[in-house]
C-alpha cells in the first residue's frame, strides 16, 4: 500500500529546527506559523497582569522598533500586530509578523526588547541554557534555517511550538479544521 510522503514542512527536521529555535531563545514562550496568511506569531510570557494602557504602550514600542529595524534594511513590513492575553498573574504577549520580511536579527531585537522591558518578570525556560563553548555563527545559522522552515511557502499546515513543563512540544494543525493533528517532542 502506498502512503504519501509527508510534506517537507511536516518532517522531523522541521520539528527539530523549531525545537532548536525555542531552545536557543528561552525567552520565547511559543512560535506559530500561519501559512494561510503567511505570518509568524512569537509569544512571550510576562509575570504580571498588564493593563490596557501598558499593553498599548508595549504595542507601540514593538511596532516602532520593528519599523525602525526594517527601515534600516530598506524593507517594509506587510504585517506587525501585538495582542495580549491576560490572566490574574501572567500576560501572554503575541507579536505577529509577516513571514517574508521577518529575520533572525529582528527576533534578537524582540528578545532584547522584552528582556530589557520586563527583566526578571519575563518568563524564561531555565532548562535550556546555551552551552558556553557553543559556536555563535553555528547558532545564528541554526536560527536562520529554522526561520526558513517556518517561512516555507509549500507548507499546508500551521505549526505551533511551545514550552510546557521544561519541554518543547511541536504540533501541526490542519489549517481548515483548526484542530490538533499530531504532536512531536
Amino acid at each position: 500500500m502506498y502512503s504519501p510522503r509527508p510534506a517537507a514542512f511536516e518532517s522531523a527536521d522541521t520539528v527539530n529546527r523549531v525545537v532548536a529555535l525555542l531552545v536557543r531563545f528561552p525567552e520565547l514562550h511559543s512560535v506559530r506559523s500561519n501559512p494561510a496568511d503567511a505570518t509568524l506569531t512569537l509569544s512571550f510570557a510576562v509575570r504580571e497582569r498588564l493593563d490596557r494602557v501598558r499593553t498599548r504602550a508595549l504595542s507601540d514600542r514593538v511596532g516602532d522598533h520593528v519599523r525602525a529595524f526594517l527601515d534600516l534594511r530598506g524593507e517594509e513590513a506587510a504585517k506587525i500586530a501585538v495582542t495580549c492575553d491576560r490572566d490574574a498573574a501572567v500576560t501572554f504577549v503575541h507579536v505577529t509578523r509577516d513571514a517574508a520580511s521577518f529575520a533572525r536579527e529582528e527576533l534578537e531585537l524582540l528578545v532584547a526588547l522584552f528582556a530589557d522591558e520586563y527583566g526578571e518578570r519575563l518568563v524564561r525556560d531555565g532548562a535550556s541554557p546555551i552551552p558556553v563553548d557553543d559556536d555563535p555563527a553555528a547558532r545564528d545559522e541554526l536560527v536562520e534555517v529554522a526561520l526558513d522552515a517556518l517561512r516555507d511557502t509549500t507548507q499546508r499546515q500551521r505549526l505551533v511550538g511551545f514550552r510546557e513543563e521544561q519541554r518543547v512540544l511541536v504540533y501541526f494543525v490542519h489549517a481548515r479544521k483548526r484542530a490538533k493533528a499530531r504532536a512531536r517532542s
